[in-house]
């Protein structure tokens, strides 16, 4: 829920990138990275769906699965295993194209990348062996769970995702995060006090204050609160502790405190636990419609894999627009405690106008393309909705003294 989305991890910074700053139209670039960004978004689309529907029709994936259960046998634990790992790392291997276009040319032809592509290179490994080892792991469970319970395993696999989700988020800033950016705990001791009394006086324990290195791999600047319980820290992008005041930083964090007072992390399991149980049964649905027709003997079979992902593909998208909608009111609403809790709209507004131009954001992108696929409002939207609560502060203790 941070306010500004980092730059995939990075490495080395490149001695060639030019001085975002400089550039005569910040704006009018924001508006055409968001633009290619929203193209490559339906490219990935198509090409997902062209993608499954040729592994099914074409029998390779039943052929695949055959094949591996002819090695296996009864140890069907390993022949779904196999499968999903080999099935997924073809995809990404199809996607890598885009990837590299999206991730790593169009960073740099922006100028918001300071990594080289060896770098660049290294962390995409590592980020596909992780997303390859905790997918895979979690579909291999989805399909013991088909086995065992073919009416229900859309229930049962609803929790196990949350679950993952919940264990995911309190060990991700220990664990995972590290392994891209380096932490340390923040050196400015003035600022470290003010922020620790800010979130300490909001009724917030956190583990401490930490500099998150973003400098070397990206010129794109964050703040984040992160992790659940004991691995709960206040990271700050030292690209922004570079750039920002106090008082503005203190407002991002008052943001994602405002998120903490609003329960909005149990709101959001909430949300996402119902809508997953519905991408599920939907899936589960669509097993028990097709996987006769087209000759499997059970839902359960590995081979119908590609019906699964296509109901849980479709069903995302369209959801997305829903919990997109309830995830900009969340952030509303923390906007709107940030500008409570500091008595004036300034510093946010301030914080958010330069995250708007460090991480070329576009202010003010198209309506409906802020309904489909923005999970936070335009910054021009955010701003006004600030700036409207100080007005009203100030009319109502005008209106309180007199």
């Amino acid at each position: 829920m941070s306010d500004a989305d980092p730059a995939a991890p990075r490495d080395e910074p490149s001695t060639t990138q030019p001085d975002p700053s400089k550039t005569p139209d910040r704006e009018q670039q924001a508006r055409e990275y968001e633009a290619i960004h929203n193209r490559l978004f339906v490219v990935r689309i198509g090409i997902t769906v062209l993608a499954l529907v040729i592994y099914f029709f074409s029998g390779a994936s039943a052929n695949l699965a055959e094949g591996l259960d002819a090695r296996f046998g009864d140890q069907w634990w390993w022949t779904n295993t196999i499968y999903i790992l080999v099935t997924l790392f073809a995809f990404s291997a199809l996607m890598f194209p885009l990837t590299l276009f999206g991730d790593y040319y169009l960073e740099h032809r922006y100028g918001l990348s300071r990594q080289t592509l060896n770098g660049w290179f290294s962390d995409y490994l590592k980020e596909l062996a992780i997303d390859l080892l905790l997918t895979t792991l979690f579909l291999a469970i989805v399909y013991a769970l088909l086995r065992a319970s073919p009416d229900w395993w859309w229930a049962w696999t609803t929790a196990v995702y949350v679950l993952l989700a919940v264990v995911l988020s309190a060990v991700w800033p220990v664990w995972i995060m590290p392994l891209f950016h380096k932490f340390e705990p923040l050196d400015d001791d003035a600022l470290s006090r003010a922020v620790r009394a800010f979130a300490e006086a909001s009724g917030l324990e956190v583990l401490g204050v930490y500099r998150w290195g973003l400098e070397e791999k990206t010129e794109t600047a964050n703040a984040a609160l992160t992790g659940l319980g004991k691995t709960r820290r206040i990271i700050l992008g030292d690209t922004m502790l570079e750039k920002y005041s106090k008082e503005e930083i203190i407002s991002v964090l008052a943001h994602e405190v405002g998120h903490f007072k609003h329960r909005d992390i149990a709101r959001m399991i909430v949300s996402g636990t119902v809508l997953a149980a519905l991408g599920f049964y939907v899936a589960h649905r669509m097993l028990l419609l097709l996987v006769e027709r087209f000759g499997f003997e059970q839902i359960g079979d590995i081979g119908a894999f590609p019906i699964f992902i296509f109901a849980l593909f479709i069903f995302s998208l369209i959801s997305m627009p829903l919990s997109n909608a309830y995830s900009r009111r969340r952030e509303y609403a923390a906007d709107a405690y940030a500008v409570r809790a500091t008595g004036s709209a300034g510093p946010l507004v301030g914080a958010l106008e330069k995250l708007a131009d460090q991480n070329l954001a576009d202010k003010e992108p198209a309506p409906w393309i802020e309904f489909l696929l923005h999970s936070h409002p335009s910054i021009r939207r955010r701003i006004k909705h600030a700036q409207r609560l100080d007005e009203e502060g100030s009319t109502s203790a005008v209106q309180t003294e007199s």
